[in-house]
């Protein structure tokens, strides 16, 4: 197999062949920090973003945890005065994290506008963008619209609400602010959103549909009315309002729920010979993506992980990857007892006895489930674990659950060196989703 691996990667670079994929640019917002570089240290100093979320009645909302972000996050960077003013939250964070990925890449000038001499791949504008979302500004602009609406008349909604709201406008708002005139799309499945967004730019890359691509997912979703609908659910984490950062569990035996986050996060993807070419730092390779659908249960994942283990099938094929030389796993799980289960049995189908050696994390527990954004936030964590050689704990596992059966990273990072490392996403709607990322060695 490390035969056909290294002949799909040569073929990469011959004319009119399948391209090989760089990540050359990181960004994110968290609630563990407004940047990629900020959260991936507090990710490995063990620290939490979850917190006690102001405004809501204890007599109302069974869990009071979240990781959200400030309310006048993300600080503008970006997008300044009237754009910014009449730019839904969502957007906003998508661009200023996509604007931090940009930066990070070297392919913006000392004005944060694109310098073309650092970008040798030709015309910018062929450039595109793909990003994803639950649920874009229904809950910021929609629904206070929607009290304007009723209170005062029609006469009263906002002119700008239907530039404001809609998923697509992420990526409208990348595009527009850096002038990426190329292909351009919005992803929405659920929890999957994020890993979808970015292996659907992988692939627009890699078959000559674009020769450098903006990905990720954003989620501005800490709205009360968002929050009621999961606990209606009893999905939550309600056993920790008085210590947060203990909310989320993933893998532990005590596991009771998850806790919302919201974030996003940004990947700049390229034409590796174009990285190459201009002596871009590459982070990873993107080597395969996969998605599947579980077609059991709205909420429920497959008990045996059988939908989740054909995601991670599907993308190891895809890169031509055996499963033996994945060295690392990034996992969804989300700190429920029946996903976090289903997971460790999706990883056991595809990795067979070695997957209770093989190193797994869980960042949920840090910060909280992202939603759509948190394939992307995940994504960008696996790509700086490839890069730097170390795996992040996962907060707050300390009973093990036989199980699971997993080697779950905890109590402090684990040094690695990485070949190929995958990273799950799975949500309702049975959406599954699956990246290979791996170190460049060639």
């Amino acid at each position: 197999m490390d035969h056909v691996v290294s002949e799909r990667r040569g073929a990469a670079h011959s004319p009119g062949g399948p391209r090989r994929v760089a990540i050359t640019g990181l960004g994110a917002i968290t609630s563990l920090g407004e940047s990629a570089p900020e959260t991936w240290r507090q990710l490995l100093a063990g620290a939490s973003g979850l917190r006690r979320t102001s405004g809501l009645d204890p007599a109302q909302h069974p869990c009071l945890v979240a990781g959200s972000l400030a309310p006048e996050a993300p600080t503008p960077r970006f997008l300044t005065g009237k754009t910014a003013r009449t730019t839904s939250r969502f957007a906003r964070l998508a661009v200023e994290a996509a604007g931090e990925a940009l930066v990070d890449a070297g392919l913006l000038g000392d004005d944060l506008t694109p310098d073309g001499a650092a970008w040798p791949g030709g015309d910018w504008v062929a450039g595109g963008a793909v990003f994803g979302t639950c649920v874009g500004g229904t809950y910021d602009d929609l629904l206070p619209a929607y009290d304007t609406f009723t209170a005062r008349g029609p006469g009263r909604v906002p002119p700008h609400l239907h530039v404001m709201f809609p998923h697509n406008l992420a990526a409208y708002a990348v595009q527009a602010r850096f002038g990426l005139g190329g292909p351009s799309s919005t992803v929405v499945t659920a929890c999957a959103t994020g890993a979808q967004a970015v292996g659907d730019a992988f692939h627009a890359i890699r078959y000559g549909r674009a020769p450098l691509m903006v990905c990720g997912a954003v989620e501005s979703d800490i709205h009360p009315f968002f929050i009621a609908g999961f606990a209606a659910m009893r999905a939550l984490a309600t056993d920790a309002n008085d210590d947060p950062p203990a909310a989320s569990r993933p893998f532990d035996a005590s596991r009771a729920g998850f806790v919302l986050g919201e974030g996003a996060a940004v990947l700049v993807l390229e034409d590796l010979a174009l990285a190459q070419a201009r002596g871009a730092r590459v982070y990873a390779e993107v080597l395969g993506y996969g998605t599947s659908n579980d077609a059991y249960h709205p909420i429920a994942p497959l008990p045996d992980g059988s939908g989740a283990a054909r995601a991670i099938r599907a993308a190891l094929a895809d890169g031509g990857i055996d499963p033996v030389r994945v060295d690392h796993v990034n996992a969804h799980a989300t700190s429920t007892p029946a996903g976090d289960l289903a997971e460790a049995e999706a990883i056991r189908a595809v990795f067979g006895e070695r997957a209770a050696s093989l190193p797994v994390t869980a960042p949920k527990g840090a910060f909280g489930h992202c939603m759509g954004a948190a394939g992307a936030i995940e994504a960008v964590i696996t790509a700086l674990t490839i890069h730097e050689g170390c795996v992040p704990p996962t907060l707050n596992y300390r009973t093990p659950d036989p199980a699971v059966g997993l080697d779950v990273v905890h109590g402090a990072p684990r040094p690695l060196t990485i070949d190929v490392a995958t990273t799950n996403s799975f949500g309702l709607g049975g959406q599954n989703a699956c990246l290979a990322l791996g170190r460049v060695t060639a």
